[in-house]
């Protein structure tokens, strides 16, 4: 059995991590690391590497920021200020410089280090955006809201339905009641598409020549609700 990692990966105890595996061509959640008891809950940091190491790891798409240009003085890459032009202006603080995430930047690229020789490929992501994409027009607002409020019935709902519609992937309501599990979850499918529909995917630009770290830096295809909407 083959699995996708997903990686929210938080400060101090707030990481969250989800593995998705694939049976005749449906998508499921292993009953594994943030889903492993019956509440979501954070994972550490070595059970994600326990997991890696007993499991074979194709894909590991991780929400940090994991490559690094010591040209940059204003610490924003490339990648970063063309997913800022991508979003709308009340939506580009989504996109941080990686001098302002404290002690993130430094704990992505230690733990892309250790998780490296353990699965495939790892990439970076980033979940938000790539569920304000992923979403029809009158839906996008759901990409503001599932951080800071609760998401109503009527919305897990259509979230369900829409993840079951394009990807074959069955989620449970209670999947969609921690914004930072939505976002591990949203990791996962990112490492799936990442090697069996690339063609779904943005792979943002990466113009400075002193890159050095893990990469590429992928989101959803930002015209994907588009060109779904144009097949339905």
């Amino acid at each position: 059995m083959f699995y996708y990692l997903g990686v929210d990966l938080g400060g101090g105890s707030n990481t969250w991590a989800v593995a998705l595996k694939e049976e005749e061509k449906v998508l499921f959640v292993e009953k594994a690391l943030s889903l492993k008891g019956e509440n979501p809950e954070p994972c550490s940091f070595e059970e994600i590497f326990e997991f890696a190491r007993k499991h074979s790891v194709l894909v590991s798409a991780i929400d940090a920021p994991l490559s690094y240009s010591l040209t940059l003085k204003k610490g924003l890459r490339s990648a970063d200020l063309a997913l800022k032009g991508l979003l709308p202006k009340e939506y580009r603080n989504w996109v941080l410089s990686y001098h302002a995430l404290m002690g993130i930047p430094l704990r992505g690229l230690l733990f892309a280090q250790k998780l490296s020789p353990y699965c495939g490929a790892i990439i970076e992501t980033h979940p938000r955006a790539s569920l304000y994409f992923l979403l029809p027009e009158e839906k996008k607002y759901l990409s503001y809201k599932y951080k800071k409020s609760s998401l109503d019935e009527g919305e897990i709902e259509y979230l369900k339905f829409l993840f079951k519609e394009f990807f074959s992937l069955k989620l449970l309501s209670s999947h969609f009641h921690k914004a930072d599990l939505l976002d591990a979850i949203l990791c996962a499918l990112t490492a799936y598409l990442y090697l069996k529909m690339p063609e779904k995917l943005l792979f943002l630009p990466k113009k400075e020549k002193d890159l050095t770290g893990y990469g590429p830096f992928v989101i959803i295809e930002p015209s994907f609700s588009l060109k779904n909407k144009k097949k339905n």
